[in-house]
């Protein structure tokens, strides 16, 4: 058996194991949730692909036998099949070089663009936001339903022993707000966890001298056009009455928050040799952080770079950030 099966198949048990402790250790369920895709983006990052996909399949079959198949499809939807793909993607390459080569000079490689990359996570992580909220709900009224039950259960009612947060009343109100946010959140969660892993994950393999893939210049992403167009037509579509509306909702969060890592790494090219550069860089992630709105912001410039083209003024678009 092929070595990167065997290290796919035992990162596949130690992701399954993360995120079948998250239901149960309730004080550290969010991080080792969190965490859950890591082992896979090692071993895709580390060994190829067919790692990530055996990854996938062996943790989506462990805890398919050990807790039902409904867990077992919801890691490989959430976890196992996502991660596999950007793995994928992430190691696609072709060369550039035309002709023969002189002797002893090496084919120019090109690898997947890393803003590629993001818009399609965003795609996927719209997806899985439509996907969730046609399992609560075939309508907005049986999402509201769903909600508002899952709010008065005795997981909640134990966050609230007075009986004052979680009131009918209260319950009704929040379960209407949450089923317009609830897909875009969802969405952006998901993405942020996603990158945030296979970023963790590359650093890891190239520190242990595994990494498949030359680091990227992360400072000269570029996210596509046709995602700033699609963009566009599903913020447009968000504002539909409907699960229309809700499904819109979902990918253009998602979609935004690519345009806000555009924007960042605009930031960090344009602000090269910049005094005080690294106290600007932590203020403005603060104030993502804090400040919902600076989001907004951020998320302009990365729309406006095309026409602006701040990187090329700040003359910092080749160097590794």
């Amino acid at each position: 058996m092929r070595t990167s099966y065997l290290i796919g198949a035992g990162a596949g048990l130690v992701s399954s194991a993360l995120f079948a402790a998250a239901a149960t250790a309730a004080v550290f369920a969010g991080a080792l949730l969190y965490l859950a895709p890591l082992p896979v983006c090692l071993a895709g990052l580390g060994w190829g692909a067919s790692a990530a996909i055996a990854a996938a399949i062996t943790g989506s079959l462990v805890l398919a036998f050990s807790f039902g198949p409904i867990v077992g499809l919801a890691f490989a939807l959430v976890i196992g099949a996502p991660v596999a793909f950007l793995c994928h993607l992430l190691l696609l390459s072709r060369s550039t070089t035309q002709g023969e080569l002189p002797q002893g000079e090496l084919p120019v490689v090109e690898w997947y663009p890393i803003g590629r990359l993001v818009g399609w996570t965003a795609v996927v992580a719209g997806a899985l936001g439509a996907l969730m909220i046609l399992i609560l709900g075939y309508d907005l009224d049986a999402l509201r339903e769903s909600i508002r039950q899952m709010l008065q259960s005795d997981a909640f009612q134990q966050l609230d022993p007075d009986g004052t947060l979680f009131t009918p009343e209260n319950a009704e109100r929040l379960s209407d707000v949450l089923a317009r946010a609830l897909p875009a959140a969802f969405a952006i969660v998901w993405m942020t966890v996603t990158l945030f892993n296979l970023w963790i994950g590359g650093l890891i393999s190239h520190a242990s001298g595994r990494a498949m893939r030359p680091w990227p210049k992360l400072n000269a992403m570029e996210v596509p056009n046709v995602f700033f167009l699609a963009f566009v037509v599903t913020l447009i579509l968000s504002f539909m009455p409907g699960m229309i509306g809700l499904v819109a909702t979902g990918f253009a969060g998602a979609l935004l928050l690519a345009f806000v890592l555009q924007g960042l790494a605009v930031i960090h090219a344009a602000t090269q040799g910049m005094p005080m550069r690294g106290l600007l860089l932590a203020a403005i992630y603060a104030g993502i952080f804090l400040l919902g709105w600076v989001a907004i912001v951020i998320a302009i410039i990365g729309l406006a770079e095309p026409m602006l083209n701040l990187r090329a003024r700040g003359g910092s678009n080749t160097k590794t950030d």
